[in-house]
C-alpha cells in the first residue's frame, strides 16, 4: 500500500489559497480541470435564466405601478370602501412583485459572484510561475508512476497523485528543491513533509520514519528531510509535485538524468 496523502490535502489546499491573492471562498468552490469548466457553464446558464426571470419581474412591477397609479387617478368615482379595498389589493400585489424581483436580483448577483470566484481561481492557476529544478528525494527505483495504472501487487487500477519510490532501509530522503517546510503531518505509513517552493509550486514527500526538519524551516535543494523506514524491506517513499491546486507528473519536471533512472513501471494514463 502507498502512503495515503489524504491527511495533508486540506492543509495543502489552504496553503495554496494563503499563498495566492484570491479569496478563500474561491478555493473552496473551485473543482479542478474539466469539472470546474462544467461548473462555470452551469452557473452561466443558470444566471441567464435568472436574468430573464428578473427582467420579467421588473416588467411586472412596472405594470403594477401603472395600474396602481391609474386606480388612484381614476378611482375617485368609486365608493370609498370599494376604492380602499382595490388600493389595498393593488398595493399587496405590488409588494409581492417587488419582493420577487429583489429575490431574483439577489440570486443573479450570487450566481455572478460564484462564476467570478471560479474564474479567479482559474486565473490564479494560470498565473503559476516557472517551476524550480526538481530532483528525486531518494535514490531508488520508481515502483509506481503518476496517473492511473495497475498496482503491481494487486493488479487493481489505482490513481496516484505522484510517484512511489523504492528506498533502502534508513536511506536519506532529501528536499527535491529549495523551499519552505509548510507542513509536517503524520500518515498511516510514515511522516509527510509539504514543501512550498514559491510561485505556486509545492511538493509532498511522504513515507518518512525519522524527520530532520520542522515546520517553518527553510531548506536548500538536497538537504535532508529525514530518513526512510528502517523496518521491513520494501519500504517506499512517495513524491508528489503540485502546480497550484493540481498534481503534476514529477517525471516531467525532475532533472533528466534522475528522471529516467531505474524507471520500472510502464507509463500511466493521466487522471
Amino acid at each position: 500500500m502507498r502512503v495515503d496523502p489524504s491527511l495533508v490535502r486540506g492543509a495543502l489546499a489552504a496553503l495554496v489559497v494563503a499563498a495566492g491573492s484570491g479569496s478563500a471562498r474561491a478555493a473552496e468552490i473551485a473543482p479542478p480541470g474539466a469539472s470546474r469548466d462544467r461548473a462555470v457553464s452551469t452557473l452561466a446558464a443558470r444566471e441567464a435564466v435568472v436574468a430573464n426571470q428578473a427582467d420579467g419581474a421588473r416588467a411586472e412591477v412596472r405594470w403594477r405601478l401603472g395600474a396602481l397609479y391609474r386606480l388612484v387617478a381614476a378611482g375617485q368615482a368609486l365608493p370609498a370602501a370599494t376604492r380602499a379595498r382595490a388600493l389595498d389589493a393593488a398595493t399587496r400585489a405590488l409588494a409581492r412583485e417587488r419582493a420577487e424581483a429583489r429575490s431574483l436580483e439577489d440570486e443573479r448577483a450570487w450566481l455572478r459572484a460564484q462564476r467570478a470566484a471560479l474564474g479567479a481561481a482559474a486565473s490564479r492557476e494560470e498565473g503559476v510561475g516557472v517551476p524550480p529544478s526538481f530532483a528525486m528525494p531518494v535514490a531508488g527505483a520508481v515502483l509506481a508512476r503518476f496517473g492511473v495504472a495497475a498496482d503491481r501487487d494487486t493488479g487493481l487500477l489505482v490513481s496516484r497523485a505522484g510517484l512511489r519510490l523504492a528506498a533502502a532501509r534508513s536511506a536519506p530522503v532529501r528536499a527535491p528543491a529549495a523551499g519552505l517546510v509548510a507542513l509536517v503531518a503524520s500518515e498511516p505509513e510514515g511522516r509527510a513533509v509539504v514543501l512550498d517552493h514559491g510561485a505556486g509550486w509545492m511538493t509532498i514527500v511522504g513515507g518518512l520514519e525519522a524527520l530532520a526538519v520542522g515546520e517553518g524551516e527553510r531548506v536548500s535543494a538536497g538537504q535532508s528531510l529525514g530518513a526512510a523506514p528502517r523496518g521491513a524491506p520494501g519500504a517506499a517513499v512517495t513524491f508528489e509535485v503540485w502546480r497550484g491546486r493540481r498534481p503534476v507528473d514529477p517525471l516531467l519536471l525532475v532533472r533528466p538524468v534522475a528522471a529516467r533512472r531505474d524507471v520500472l513501471a510502464t507509463p500511466a494514463r493521466l487522471p
